[in-house]
């Protein structure tokens, strides 16, 4: 058992999968999450494997059942339950005429009430200690528009909005409460997004004053940084990591 431990949620592949093995790497011991039991444990094994400390919890971050065993479990096992990582999500695009009802609940209950449901057990712990880290990644989806993708804006732009409410209420108890919102990052559910509408990866890079895609070790930099001690007085940010997509808005050829 370490004196810190981390749970990362959604941490089987992909941008929780980076931030677990840099969390790693600063001698976290981390608590990987995915619902998949087996992509939890084959990503666990990989990072004991690489020399860190990790431990599979597979688990549904939707119920309130499997959120406070993952996070007791985590305690029990590997320490203090200093960083929470609320990084599971999912993603369905369709015309909003045409979206389905289900998809629009499963959208919110991963990219929004599963925040919820991981900080409320994470601060059940960290409140009587008085200090904790936590971080919500969200999107740039939550702060622009995009169309098609109703539900994925509305619930990210929803845990934006949590993040930066419960930093307010934690703050006193010297728990940081911050929001890291990817850009297009070059990843599995991006290339299947591509994909699924026939669009050229390039085609994307237009889109990006930087012109590449973001990486996972550069959302993962950010969360290690919120996760110091250095920045300890930094709450209620919404970092945006995306090489200045969000900001740059050319014109159409009709424009």
């Amino acid at each position: 058992m370490t004196e810190r431990s981390a749970i990362v949620t959604g941490a089987g592949r992909g941008i929780g999968l980076e931030i677990a093995r840099v969390l790693c790497a600063q001698g976290l011991a981390v608590g990987v999450n995915d619902l998949d039991e087996a992509i939890a444990e084959q990503a666990a094994a990989e990072l004991r494997n690489a020399g860190g400390i990790a431990l599979a919890c597979p688990g549904d971050v939707t119920k309130s059942s499997d959120v406070t065993a993952m996070v007791e479990r985590v305690e029990a096992e590997l320490g203090a339950l200093w960083l929470l990582v609320s990084n599971a999500g999912v993603f369905h695009a369709a015309p909003t005429a045409d979206f389905p009802e289900e998809a629009w609940d499963r959208e919110f209950a991963v990219d929004a009430k599963a925040a919820f449901l991981c900080s409320r057990a994470a601060i059940r712990l960290m409140i009587p200690r008085r200090g904790g880290r936590i971080v919500i990644i969200s999107s740039i989806a939550g702060q622009i528009v995009r169309t098609g993708q109703i539900a994925y804006c509305a619930a990210k732009a929803a845990a934006i909005h949590f993040a930066r409410c419960l930093a307010v209420e934690m703050a006193p108890y010297d728990i940081t409460v911050n929001c890291v919102c990817p850009g297009m990052t070059d990843s599995a559910m991006l290339r299947q997004s591509a994909a699924a509408r026939g669009v050229e990866l390039g085609a994307y890079l237009e889109m990006i004053p930087a012109a590449k895609l973001a990486t996972g070790g550069d959302h993962a930099a950010t969360v290690a940084w919120l996760a110091s001690h250095a920045a300890g007085h930094v709450t209620g940010q919404v970092i945006t990591v995306d090489g200045g997509q969000s900001l740059y808005h050319p014109l159409t050829r009709n424009g």
